[in-house]
């Protein structure tokens, strides 16, 4: 009797799904929150050497993360402000209007050792190499000033010009364009501590994996109707960890 577990001739199976790998990708999502691409540099998961300090990745759970290096090509499509309280993991405070009274007090608090508070530009964007929409959020100091190089890259409609004339704002070097390839490496800041900040440099490989049109503007209006939450849960899978980031 052979020892062997498998029957030879399993490799000629006629198709064992119904559907696409896209389709059982798609509805074996935990969650329907956006996932997020963060910029590793203290943490829990680099404390685990599950990504190196200086690597880009997507949190997937608390004991996993999708490494995607040193340096990461993205397709800007949508911001929006965002103030996030992390102090009760279990009632996240999340906030996405400026003129919110909350806003300002998470905006406060995030100057504060420890506070938990976190606030900046939230970014919709498509990563090339796993082909997903993810959000990036620059919400430390630091990054909020690193994330003024990713506006140019935003694509400009003729309503974005006309909404900023209408605001009164000078619109002068504004062009309608479509969003700019992105490649977003890191830099180390040597101070009293050190620690790693995301640079965004013009990249000149055009994406050839983008999903149809109406898939896109559908994640920007989803992106843009987000609506703040008093107290919302969100999946415990390293999406709310502030890395000590300065």
């Amino acid at each position: 009797m052979s020892d062997s577990l498998v029957p030879v001739g399993f490799e000629q199976l006629p198709s064992t799904q119904i559907g696409s790998n896209a389709d059982f990708d798609a509805i074996a999502k935990s969650s329907d929150f956006l996932p997020r691409l963060q910029l590793f540099t203290k943490g829990e998961m680099v404390d685990a050497r599950l990504i190196p300090p200086g690597n880009y990745g997507i949190p997937v759970t608390k004991e996993e993360v999708t490494d995607l290096g040193d340096s990461v090509d993205i397709l800007p499509l949508a911001r929006r402000p965002k103030a996030v309280d992390l102090k009760d993991k279990a009632n996240i405070v999340t906030i996405y209007d400026v003129h919110n009274p909350e806003f300002d007090r998470i905006a406060k608090q995030s100057a504060e050792k420890e506070s938990g508070c976190m606030y900046g530009t939230s970014f919709l964007v498509y990563e090339r190499s796993t082909g997903q929409f993810l959000e990036f959020f620059c919400g430390t100091k630091s990054s909020r000033i690193e994330s003024k190089r990713l506006f140019a890259f935003l694509p400009c409609s003729q309503a974005d010009i006309d909404s900023a004339t209408a605001r009164g704002e000078n619109t002068t070097g504004m062009e309608v364009h479509g969003p700019l390839p992105v490649t977003l490496k890191s830099r180390l800041v040597r101070s009293k501590f050190s620690w790693h900040v995301p640079v965004a440099v013009k990249c000149s490989t055009p994406f050839s994996n983008l999903p149809p049109k109406v898939e896109v503007l559908a994640q920007i209006d989803k992106f843009l109707k987000v609506k703040s939450e008093g107290a919302a849960v969100v999946p415990d899978n390293g999406n709310t960890n502030t890395d000590r980031i300065r």
